[in-house]
């Protein structure tokens, strides 16, 4: 009894070191279903890395997306060991079949931009910004065209622990009005760590959304790999976590049905912070600026006008109008501005990046006196 006892204790300790040493040979990654052909101007989910797996060189792609006739991918990286650089995050989009340059219009201060190889060419950005684990980082990819050859694909990342949203970067690439499509997903990838440790990742919360606002979602999510050591489990109503490598060899596919709710609760309506401005006489222009907190919703474009009464009603003075998620000033060219003899009015009403218009904000513009 006892050798059998000790073949059986040798037996369970090699089939648990071989899953231990055993990585499927691709993926493991995340399928939606239902809404592979729909077509849309946004794209969004979460994920986060678990505390209790994290590795070194991991890439937790929270969105591989379709836009136009190429694609991309964004999420959050895990650097080396030795490495003492902070989380980052990665956006990137591959190069159109018909390779003219993808170029960067608008990057954050602290986001790189520059090319990447290997797998495709394309234009990749990344930011240190410092992820932290068992935190919810919602990745958000949005479209828009400014009516000539090319459209904008810009990426948000919204802290869902510190309700904190930023703008790191904004390609431009060489496709007229290209959509963003449904058929999103996500993968777990160990890039460069020869050591087969075990790596978890969380994704939740798959959405696009329709040009006219409607919102839509997966009613089910399918994971998958190739042969080795991985396995799905879901997270919640509408998530899924990924183990590569040190588990149970479990089947080749995982199905989870999801609930969703009509829109993402985080999304609220649009609000402008602050709204001033000043006349410059010898010019002869308004300067407007304003402030959206990095709680409200991103803004993505504006409206300014100038009117001769505090209702903001009949024909405007002058107007100032455009999509730029990053700007907060614009100069307003005026004619017959009196301000010795009245007051005038500047509004300004915002659109968010899922859509939503703002209620109208207005500044006073009096003659201040010393």
């Amino acid at each position: 009894m006892r050798a059998i006892a000790t073949v059986l204790i040798f037996f369970i300790t090699i089939c648990t070191l071989k899953a231990q040493q055993t990585c499927p040979k691709w993926g493991p990654y995340v399928e939606t279903v239902n809404f592979k052909n729909q077509v849309g101007v946004l794209v969004m989910s979460d994920v986060k890395f678990p505390a209790n797996g994290i590795a070194p060189y991991t890439y937790a792609s929270s969105i591989n997306f379709k836009i136009g006739k190429s694609g991309g991918y964004c999420g959050i990286q895990q650097a080396g060991l030795n490495d003492k650089r902070k989380g980052n995050n990665i956006f990137s989009i591959w190069d159109f079949p018909n390779k003219i340059q993808i170029t960067a219009p608008y990057k954050d201060r602290e986001t790189f931009v520059g090319g990447f190889g290997g797998e495709g060419t394309g234009l990749h950005s990344h930011s240190d910004f410092g992820w932290v684990a068992d935190h919810w980082y919602t990745n958000v990819v949005r479209c828009w065209s400014v009516g000539d050859s090319t459209t904008l694909v810009g990426y948000w990342l919204y802290d869902q622990s510190a309700d904190s949203w930023k703008h790191y970067v904004t390609f431009e690439v060489p496709e007229a009005n290209a959509k963003l499509k449904g058929n999103i997903g996500s993968f777990l990838e160990n890039f460069a760590d020869d050591t087969k440790r075990s790596r978890l990742g969380d994704y939740r919360g798959y959405w696009l959304l329709k040009d006219d606002g409607t919102w839509l979602h997966p009613d089910t999510l399918v994971a998958k790999a190739g042969t080795g050591s991985w396995q799905a489990e879901k997270i919640g109503d509408a998530g899924v976590r990924l183990t590569s490598c040190g588990t149970k060899i479990g089947p080749d596919v995982y199905k989870f049905a999801v609930t969703m709710p009509d829109k993402p609760a985080f999304v609220k309506m649009p609000a402008v912070f602050d709204l001033g401005a000043y006349y410059d006489r010898n010019k002869k222009v308004v300067h407007v600026d304003w402030s959206v907190t990095a709680a409200d919703m991103p803004q993505l474009s504006y409206k300014v006008a100038l009117y001769n009464n505090a209702q903001c009603s009949g024909t405007a003075l002058a107007t100032a109008s455009g999509t730029n998620p990053d700007a907060t000033m614009i100069n307003l060219q005026v004619n017959g501005v009196e301000l010795k003899n009245q007051n005038y009015y500047v509004s300004l009403q915002l659109t968010d990046i899922f859509n939503q218009v703002s209620p109208v904000k207005i500044f006073e513009l009096s003659d201040l006196k010393p």
